[in-house]
């Protein structure tokens, strides 16, 4: 938001030259804020565990024998069980508000097991409708599908972006690519997208968006499980810089997790 050992986190992989099997890309976009999307359910903002401990700088272990989520941060370990309200830390037990759940692949807990396991802050602002969750100096903001566009973009711009990004998969569908994508990608990443034949991952995105902005630069960031990408769960982000009066893109780059 990664497999039966330590997780692949903080892997970005940009869309020019970086493979999966590689650690870090110098020229990896700014993840800052590091963002993940929650969900309301019943009144209780539930976030996904493993999005949140990768963005806190913990590492999590699934089991899907005993299907329990092991959290791993310097020498303290979380665990806890799907559909359980029983976790422990360290070998404690505490109690969380709901169960763990797992929806459509991804185990989600209530915030408050943030602060319980972890031991994190958490703090909400009114104005954006937005948590954050903070452990040290690592910050997630969380979001919801009701407050997901934070970039003063219009959301139907922010369509016609993804839209194009999706397309992208597919360059040669369009026997003018240069003028198929013109009026929304860099001329840089036009030719990157012509040299790689499209991008690092060639399937096709729809989530729900989150987009940031600040200043002239700015991303659309989209969870999916895309089928060429080894089984693993993938964040795109989309880069986005603001040329010529327009939002433009000007790179993909994909986050790699596991279920």
């Amino acid at each position: 938001m990664k497999k039966t050992a330590v997780a692949l986190l903080g892997l970005w992989l940009t869309v020019s030259t970086i493979l999966p099997n590689q650690s870090f890309a110098e020229n990896q976009p700014d993840a800052s804020p590091f963002s993940i999307m929650g969900k309301v359910v019943q009144g209780r903002m539930l976030v996904p565990v493993r999005g949140v401990s990768a963005g806190l700088g913990a590492d999590v272990v699934w089991n899907p024998q005993s299907k329990t989520v092991t959290i791993l941060n310097g020498e303290s370990e979380v665990i806890l069980k799907i559909n359980s309200t029983k976790a422990t830390r360290d070998g404690k037990e505490f109690t969380i508000d709901v169960p763990a759940r797992v929806n459509e692949g991804v185990t989600y807990v209530p915030i408050r097991f943030v602060s319980q396991g972890l031991g994190g802050t958490i703090s909400w602002d009114p104005a954006t409708k937005t948590s954050n969750v903070a452990l040290g100096d690592k910050n997630v903001l969380i979001t919801t599908e009701a407050t997901s566009n934070h970039s003063g973009i219009p959301q139907e711009y922010i369509n016609a972006l993804i839209k194009k990004a999706n397309e992208a998969t597919q360059p040669s569908s369009y026997p003018q690519i240069r003028a198929h994508f013109k009026n929304y990608f860099t001329d840089a990443f036009i030719n990157k997208i012509i040299q790689q034949k499209g991008l690092a991952i060639n399937e096709q995105i729809t989530s729900t968006p989150y987009s940031y902005s600040d200043k002239n630069e700015g991303y659309i960031s989209q969870d999916g499980s895309a089928i060429n990408s080894g089984g693993l769960l993938v964040e795109r982000r989309i880069i986005l810089k603001y040329i010529q009066d327009k939002w433009m893109v000007d790179d993909i780059a994909f986050l790699y997790w596991t279920p």
